[in-house]
């Protein structure tokens, strides 16, 4: 049945866009019982078209946190135990110059720093189980084959047009819209928000191809650069049966099939009927370092790369639209059950646009250290291309320090690109620690705030706090330090995983300051000394 013409929707969030982006988002509000509406033009999801492989650590505790990182590993072709190397070489048959060992942080074994090691991953993959999680749930309708087309924004709603395949078009009303219909979609000119940064002037052409008699010689990589040929490429097996991915630097749309080929063939290092090369599909890019110069209107929110766009250097794109949306996603659904402040979504930007920025910060680097003038040496490769490989710091290292709805202190949480330093200092990520083999502290914190007190600590003081945030209507936890905190004092841990507040008394002044009731909080508010 069509919709009539204009309706108000029950849900009252509706997500522009079902990519990665926009499923996370959903996901997120569902963890936290708020229906959605999902509008995607995609039918089904394409397992040709080349997209993201690279699922990192953080990421995958936030698929924990929804319950599906488990399924996420299943559905994977290649297991983590499987490869962790990235091979640079001559050919697949040539000469292997140098290698990265554990990289992009995939791990088979528990790690003390993650409580779930990176996944290769096609994007395909991971967008079709969320798409099943997400039915699961019962909070979240996808309405596929639609588009949206236009958004009219006043003071308590959304209007959203919706044209569906066959261009009929009607309109539906919802007080929250998250822009995730990327780069091109009509959600940032809706609210006045411009990409700034610059492109590359050189193009590249990513393929999926299928190869079954393609055996490289140099041993098996999850990524191959392979810098020999006339043409420089990345490439790596997407499921160890035949199906391989590469993307060739330099070439464009305008390169025949055959050329494809021929190029594909030079740079396996065999001729292309010993390994039955045959092109599945082509996607011509060009690398971008965009970041929107405004992130959200009062009730619109870019999420995801209709926020930013960045090269693929890294692997971070796809993960920081997880993570955008897991930040605006809590944010949405704390101000509709009506515990938050609506200041509390006004710092979605603060807080997510620094980490954008850090992120293709990197990936440029990354870029410049990966055209026709690669290093070829051994040496020259480990120091140009190691941030590449090695980047923890950058994807479990992020804060919201200074947020203001974060209780700052004058230490600044520590940060490298290339390693990570746990910390406790509020706006970074609660450290991850095992409490025994398979169950990690993350795994106990509430889908509100949790708050982790020292071993000793005065019971009174804590059921006062308690009581305050029940009187607030804050959803609370309380749980006890893993036991080799000794020394660490109360945090106030975030529904995203981030600490808001720490102190060594409690201090029940701060609830009001974190969750964005700033109104009735004193503006002045800071940690008690430590």
């Amino acid at each position: 049945m069509p919709e009539p013409v204009n309706s108000t929707s029950t849900a009252p969030v509706l997500v522009a866009g079902g990519g990665p982006a926009g499923l996370a988002t959903a996901a997120e509000l569902a963890f936290h019982g708020i229906p959605s509406i999902v509008v995607e033009p995609r039918a089904a999801v394409s397992h040709t078209r080349p997209r993201a492989k690279t699922t990192s650590p953080r990421t995958m505790e936030l698929f924990r946190r929804w319950g599906i990182a488990g399924a996420i590993r299943n559905a994977a072709p290649l297991k983590p135990g499987w490869c962790r190397r990235v091979v640079f070489c001559t050919t697949l048959n040539g000469e292997r110059i140098t290698e990265f060992d554990d990289a992009f942080g995939m791990r088979a074994a528990p790690s003390d720093l993650f409580a779930e090691g990176g996944q290769q991953v096609p994007q395909p993959i991971v967008e079709e189980v969320l798409r099943a999680h997400l039915q699961s749930t019962g909070l979240v309708e996808l309405r596929l084959q639609e588009r949206v087309t236009g958004l009219t924004e006043s003071s308590d709603s959304v209007t959203c047009e919706i044209t569906r395949d066959d261009e009929s078009t009607y309109q539906i009303t919802v007080e929250y819209v998250a822009g995730c219909d990327g780069a091109k979609g009509v959600s940032r000119d809706a609210i006045g928000s411009t990409l700034v940064g610059v492109s590359s002037p050189r193009s590249n052409l990513n393929t999926v191809f299928r190869a079954p008699g393609l055996r490289p010689a140099i041993g098996e990589a999850i990524q191959y650069w392979v810098i020999g040929p006339e043409v420089k490429a990345t490439m790596g097996p997407l499921d160890g049966k035949g199906l391989w991915w590469a993307g060739l630097g330099g070439i464009d749309a305008t390169c025949t099939e055959r050329r494809v080929v021929e190029l594909l063939a030079a740079l396996t290092g065999q001729p292309a009927d010993e390994t039955g090369i045959e092109l599945l599909a082509t996607d011509p890019w060009v690398p971008r370092m965009l970041i929107a110069d405004r992130y959200a209107s009062a009730r619109v929110f870019l999420v995801g790369e209709s926020a930013h766009v960045n090269p693929p250097f890294g692997g971070h794109g796809f993960n920081t639209c997880v993570g955008d949306a897991v930040n605006i996603g809590w944010k949405l659904a704390a101000v509709l059950r009506g515990w938050a402040g609506r200041e509390l979504l006004s710092t979605y930007q603060a807080e997510r646009r620094d980490v954008a920025q850090q992120t293709i910060d990197s990936a440029t680097r990354n870029l410049e250290a990966s055209g026709p003038d690669i290093a070829r040496t051994a040496e020259r490769i480990q120091e140009t291309k190691y941030e590449e490989f090695n980047s923890l710091g950058l994807v479990l290292g992020y804060s919201y320090h200074g947020s203001p709805v974060v209780v700052t202190t004058n230490e600044a949480p520590p940060f490298t690109v290339v390693s990570y330093t746990p910390s406790t200092v509020p706006g970074s990520r609660l450290p991850h620690a095992w409490l025994e083999p398979g169950h990690a502290l993350y795994d106990d914190l509430g889908r509100g705030f949790t708050l982790i007190h020292p071993r000793v600590a005065d019971p009174g003081a804590i059921a006062r706090f308690q009581s305050e945030a029940e009187r607030l209507g804050i959803p609370l936890t309380v749980i006890p330090a893993p036991a080799a905190w000794a020394r660490e004092p109360f945090l106030l841990v975030r529904p995203d995983q981030h600490i808001a507040w720490r102190g060594r008394q409690l201090d029940a002044s701060v609830l009001l300051r974190v969750v964005g009731r700033l109104e009735h909080a004193d503006a002045t508010a800071s940690a008690p000394a430590e």
